[in-house]
């Protein structure tokens, strides 16, 4: 109840991908199904994945409960290009194998990894990054998240160690390749240094500026704690507007991101019940609908839901089934917006670099929407009806408005 929640408050607030993990793998099913109906409760369009073990992780986007993956993580010591299931050559049959069903997908990388593998072979970090990024172009993904992620520790703790992180998000852009830059993963309890560890890529901007903007709160992050998180949307969404820089965030009244965390549930609600899985009580949606985290959601059956999330995956249950059990649960509006996701896999226009899908269901890439900046003031600025959205704060009050219009 609280992906689903969490997913539709997110996608209303701007999120345009939607990512989740688990602690017990066996839960992926239920996990990438919340994810799913949430996410297209919030706003049509929202891609999602489910980061687990590639096998898993793969099988859940050939079905169509996810509809594009990240977590493929490449390494640049010489050790790894021949050892394990890491290889450059095992990464490239992966990403072939979800091109072949038009799914979405970037591979992982960054600084501080090779440190933390445990052989930087006597090479600096940036330069054994710059040979994963390398490797993302060779291997023909449209993508790469990187900018240190899950590493951010090891670069974070070194003389200039930052300055090498928005380096390699540089060199992945400088390969035409969609940037997904981190700011994920804490890495400092200092909020400057947090915030100015983002300012590098925030400014000049990239396609996703945070690849792990959590919309669950820290002790809820299976990422081990991000570098913003729910109790940072107000934060985010005022520093946009005093930089006039447009982080794709926007402020949502109190009242809509209720409404929609209730259908959310509700509708996941109206799939189980459809599909025959461990039923969600009214008091579970009411909890859910209101809840921060979950410690404010009451317990449920571990055993039975884990019963049910075995039974997704022996049953075969895919994408289309979820439309079925949306449209015959009263929640055509989701419903379609989840099949028009699907559509997306035969076009195979996400495959494109930097694509996503807008709220009206047109895809934007580097294709259509080329990066086109030609030196200093030819950027894209906020301007018309975004820039006077940006400029309304829940926080901010007039004398001639004193009771907030924007509530």
């Amino acid at each position: 109840m609280q992906v689903a929640a969490d997913a539709a408050e997110a996608a209303l607030r701007g999120f345009a991908e939607l990512e989740t993990t688990l602690g017990v793998v066996r839960y992926a099913p239920l996990v990438a199904i919340a994810l799913q109906v949430g996410a297209q409760t919030g706003r049509g369009g929202v891609i999602t994945q489910c980061a687990l073990e590639e096998a898993t992780e793969l099988e859940l986007g050939m079905r169509g409960i996810t509809a594009y993956a990240e977590t493929i993580s490449v390494y640049g010591t010489e050790a790894v290009f021949v050892d394990g299931d890491d290889t450059p050559w095992s990464k490239a049959f992966l990403a072939s194998a979800y091109a072949s069903r038009g799914i979405k997908m970037r591979f992982t990388s960054g600084t501080g990894s090779e440190v933390q593998m445990g052989d930087a072979e006597g090479k600096s970090m940036l330069y054994l990054e710059i040979r994963c990024i390398q490797i993302a172009k060779g291997a023909g993904v449209q993508g790469l998240q990187n900018g240190s992620i899950s590493c951010i520790g090891v670069p974070g703790a070194v003389p200039s160690g930052i300055r090498a992180v928005a380096a390699e998000n540089l060199v992945a852009s400088m390969l035409d390749l969609e940037c997904a830059s981190g700011n994920d993963q804490s890495f400092s309890h200092s909020p400057m240094r947090r915030t100015a560890r983002t300012m590098p890529q925030l400014l000049p901007g990239t396609d996703f500026v945070v690849s792990g903007f959590s919309g669950v709160p820290n002790e809820d992050n299976m990422f081990a704690g991000s570098n913003w998180d729910p109790e940072d949307y107000d934060d985010w969404n005022t520093i946009q507007r005093d930089l006039k820089v447009d982080g794709g965030l926007r402020h949502v009244p109190e009242k809509e991101i209720l409404a929609v965390r209730n259908k959310a549930i509700r509708a996941l609600q109206a799939v189980y019940r459809h599909l025959d899985l461990p039923p969600i009580t009214d008091d579970e949606v009411e909890a859910g609908t209101y809840a921060h985290g979950s410690n404010d959601l009451p317990l449920r059956d571990v055993l039975a839901d884990l019963k049910g999330a075995k039974a997704v995956m022996d049953r075969g249950i895919g994408g289309l089934d979820l439309v079925a059990a949306l449209e015959k649960g009263g929640f055509r509006d989701i419903a379609e917006n989840l099949l028009a996701v699907l559509r997306q896999r035969v076009a195979g226009d996400l495959l494109q670099t930097s694509a996503i899908l807008d709220r009206d269901m047109q895809v934007q890439s580097a294709i259509n929407d080329a990066n086109d900046y030609a030196g200093p003031g030819t950027g894209y600025r906020p301007s018309g009806e975004r820039w006077e959205e940006m400029k309304k704060l829940r926080h901010v009050l007039s004398a001639s408005n004193p009771e907030n219009e924007v509530e």
